[in-house]
């Protein structure tokens, strides 16, 4: 393992320190019951103690190189199967497990698409323990009117309750990446009632399309055909005929997906 060296295009910077490891381990508390999903296990840091613990772990790893050396690291264990693929391209099959336990220290450059894995494949997770950029972990724990308030927070929070665990110093990594990281913890929820989350989605985007402008701009041309009927919907909603998508709540964003849908614009 000492000898390969990280591959920059596939953003790749190997957790080395032995305290963080430790601090990630106790946070994701393997159990011997436990089926982990691991993303990207790289040198194994996270893989072999998660293994130790007896628990069923299935790790996907893209780089073929890596596997080699990994698979001779892990012969030890038969609780551990390897799986060469990318992982964005990775479909949970329920006849091989029905729910597992989500982990990884992600590539930054795959961070948000894993975030929409994880809300496609949501019914599969019983939790999830991440390492991401510091920056994308304040933007998915956000609340609202928070300059991080985003749609990543909002299309995240419909079905998940996330938190920073704690940070982590550049210095813990080889080769160390250029910003802060965090470790988030993802843990289901069934707070919001959807009917069609593809319109809340498109909704909640086309919101945010300009950040700085006013929520009425961007729903004109994006959702609403003209101005005036845009101002008729926010009055009826009674929000603030000024105001930002950064400053709608989810349940808000859900008020307005349903009255254009009750009204036939989406």
């Amino acid at each position: 393992m000492s000898a390969y060296h990280p591959k920059k295009r596939l953003g790749q910077h190997f957790l080395t320190d032995k305290e963080t490891i430790e601090r990630i381990i106790k946070s994701i508390n393997p159990k011997i019951s436990d089926r982990i999903l691991e993303i990207g296990p790289g040198r194994g840091v996270l893989t072999e103690p998660l293994a130790a613990s007896g628990a069923e772990i299935l790790a996907v790893e893209f780089d073929e190189d890596l596997i080699r050396a990994l698979s001779k690291k892990l012969s030890g264990y038969e609780n551990v199967k390897i799986l060469c693929t990318d992982f964005l391209l990775y479909e949970p099959d329920p006849s091989f497990w029905k729910s597992f336990v989500l982990v990884g220290n992600l590539p930054y450059n795959i961070t948000t698409p894993v975030i929409d894995w994880c809300v496609r494949y949501r019914s599969f997770i019983e939790r999830a323990c991440f390492m991401v950029q510091k920056e994308i972990a304040r933007r998915l724990a956000a609340e609202p009117g928070q300059k991080d308030w985003s749609p990543l927070s909002i299309l995240s929070q419909v079905f998940f309750d996330i938190g920073i665990l704690f940070e982590v110093p550049p210095s813990s990594f080889k080769p160390p990446p250029k910003v802060d990281s965090a470790v988030v913890a993802l843990t289901p929820r069934r707070k919001y009632d959807i009917a069609d989350f593809g319109k809340f989605e498109k909704v909640v985007r086309a919101s945010f399309v300009k950040r700085r402008k006013l929520l009425l701009n961007n729903l004109v041309g994006e959702i609403v055909p003209d101005a005036r009927r845009a101002e008729q919907l926010i009055e009826s909603l009674c929000f603030k005929a000024n105001c930002r998508a950064e400053e709608l709540s989810i349940e808000q964003f859900l008020k307005l997906t349903n009255a254009l849908v009750s009204r036939n614009i989406i």
